[in-house]
C-alpha cells in the first residue's frame, strides 16, 4: 500500500435555531452560527412550523430563537492506494483487517498486505520457535 493515512478524529460542528416549550421539548432548525436559516433547505411542513414559532414567542417561555452549537467527533478511517492501483478506505472488517473492494487483497489498518484471512487457521502463530524468544 502506498500514500498510506492513518485514522484522524474530525470534529464537525453544527448549529441549530431552538424554541423550547419544556425542557428537552421544543423545535428545532439547521442554522448558521448567527441564526440564520436556509429555508431552501427546509420542507414545507419545517417552514411552516418555524414561521408559527417566530410568530408566537409566548409558546416558548424556555427558549425563544436562540442558537445552540452542537460539537460532534468523528474518527476517519485509515486510507491508502492498494496493490491494484485504486485508493480505499480500511475497515476493520476481520480481526483488524480490511478487504480492498476492488480487488480483494487484505490489509491490516495499518496498511500491511495480510494473506486472505480465509487461509488463517485458528492456533497459528507468527513465532517460528518458541526459543527465538
Amino acid at each position: 500500500m502506498t500514500d498510506y493515512k492513518g485514522s484522524w478524529v474530525e470534529e464537525i460542528v453544527t448549529y441549530e435555531l431552538v424554541f423550547y416549550y419544556e425542557r428537552g421539548g421544543g423545535l428545532g432548525f439547521p442554522c448558521d452560527e448567527h441564526g440564520n436559516v436556509d429555508r431552501s433547505q427546509l420542507m414545507d411542513a419545517a417552514i411552516a412550523n418555524l414561521d408559527y414559532a417566530l410568530a408566537h414567542p409566548e409558546k416558548y417561555p424556555v427558549a425563544f430563537n436562540e442558537v445552540e452549537k452542537h460539537v460532534g467527533r468523528y474518527r476517519n478511517p485509515p486510507s491508502g492506494v492498494c496493490e491494484c492501483g485504486k485508493r480505499i478506505e480500511i475497515y476493520n472488517e476481520y480481526l483488524g483487517a480490511g478487504e480492498c473492494p476492488h480487488c480483494g487483497r487484505w490489509h491490516n489498518l495499518f496498511g500491511d498486505l495480510l494473506n486472505d484471512p480465509r487461509t488463517w487457521r485458528d492456533g497459528d502463530d507468527w513465532r517460528e520457535e518458541e526459543e527465538d524468544f
